[in-house]
């Protein structure tokens, strides 16, 4: 008898966002080799951008309507990179990172002109505080652009990732500079270190070769991640070593939740976190496609509704911003008023 998660392979496979990943990074790799010179001056552009238009801050501030969007502000379009679901092991699995993500709120943060920024997924400015990040001190010429997840009881901003950092352009750089250069950078600064000049720590996140099976082992099998399980830990990325940074989603950046990394990549991982498989649960193809039909629904109902409930919040960053813990009042009311004005301004641009 044909097994239960076979019946589901051809529906998987038919779905329009899971053609063949393997045809597609390979391609992706190969148009980010071929064009690294152009997009190498898109992205100085980019940083050059960001520097101009915060200079005058001090005269963008006097207007009544400032801008609350990174768009608007700034005039370009520089989304967060997205996650793809990890659909079947890649070929050459020795090409990868492993990056344990923890929960928390997925944001950009910019640093320039002698203060910091805090932007939400989908680009809208919520924060403004000072920090030891390059651009809010040092050079007057230096831009910051990291890519985080802040998890609001431990006031940390946790590093995934990084489009700028100091004087630095770095999107264009393979992922495998981008992590070594983070790493450098941290060693010798004390950014994670919380004062009244820096009342947010930034950390980097500890990321794993997969040329290095015995320490990618101890990352699966280590729980808990985080000291005190604070953060905890949402899942788990795969970022390919020779990628670029890519606005939006992309086939070099997996993603997948602990308990589904025994059955697509065959590692063994925390007891702890095979506690968390659903109820159920009938294989990693059958819940993808679940998944992502509930979610669709879930963002569908929110645009209408302007509401947003607990039980349907969602770690998934294809979907919603990951969610932030309650501690903080004042932060988290600024969350929810951004999250309510963006599903309004959906709800606009849907019915225009």
């Amino acid at each position: 008898m044909e097994n239960y998660e076979s019946k589901f392979a051809d529906l998987y496979k038919s779905n329009n966002r899971s053609d063949i990943q393997e045809t597609r990074r390979k391609q992706l790799l190969k148009e980010q080799k071929l064009n690294r010179s152009l997009f190498q001056d898109e992205s100085r552009n980019l940083q050059e951008i960001v520097f101009s238009k915060t200079d005058n801050k001090h005269e963008t501030h006097k207007s009544k309507y400032k801008p609350r969007t990174f768009k608007k502000k700034y005039q370009i379009d520089a989304k967060l990179q997205l996650s793809e679901w990890l659909r079947e092991k890649p070929e050459n699995i020795n090409d990868w990172f492993l990056v344990p993500c923890p929960k928390g709120q997925r944001c950009m943060v910019i640093a320039c002109n002698g203060y910091t920024e805090m932007y939400t997924k989908s680009g809208r400015l919520i924060d403004t505080f000072q920090s030891l990040l390059p651009g809010n001190v040092g050079s007057k010429n230096d831009v910051t652009i990291l890519d985080c997840v802040y998890v609001d009881d431990k006031s940390t901003f946790y590093i995934l990732d990084a489009l700028t950092f100091g004087n630095q352009d770095l999107i264009n750089c393979e992922a495998q500079f981008r992590f070594f250069w983070l790493t450098s950078k941290f060693v010798e600064n004390s950014y994670d270190e919380i004062s009244e000049s820096n009342p947010y720590a930034f950390e980097c996140i500890r990321f794993y070769d997969f040329e290095n099976t015995t320490s990618v082992s101890i990352g699966f099998q280590q729980f808990p991640l985080w000291e005190d399980n604070s953060p905890e830990l949402d899942g788990f990325l795969f970022y390919h070593k020779e990628a670029s940074y890519t606005f939006g989603t992309t086939p070099l950046v997996g993603w997948l939740f602990a308990f589904m990394v025994p059955e697509v990549l065959d590692f063994s991982v925390s007891p702890e976190y095979m506690t968390q498989k659903p109820e159920n649960y009938s294989g990693y193809f059958k819940y993808i496609i679940d998944f992502d039909e509930a979610m669709a629904k879930k963002k569908y109902k929110h645009r209408r509704s302007g509401k947003m409930d607990s039980e349907d919040e969602t770690s998934r960053d294809q979907f919603e911003d990951i969610d932030c813990d309650d501690n903080d009042a004042s932060l988290n009311a600024l969350l929810e008023a951004e999250k309510n004005l963006e599903l309004e301004e959906d709800d606009i641009a849907d019915d225009a």
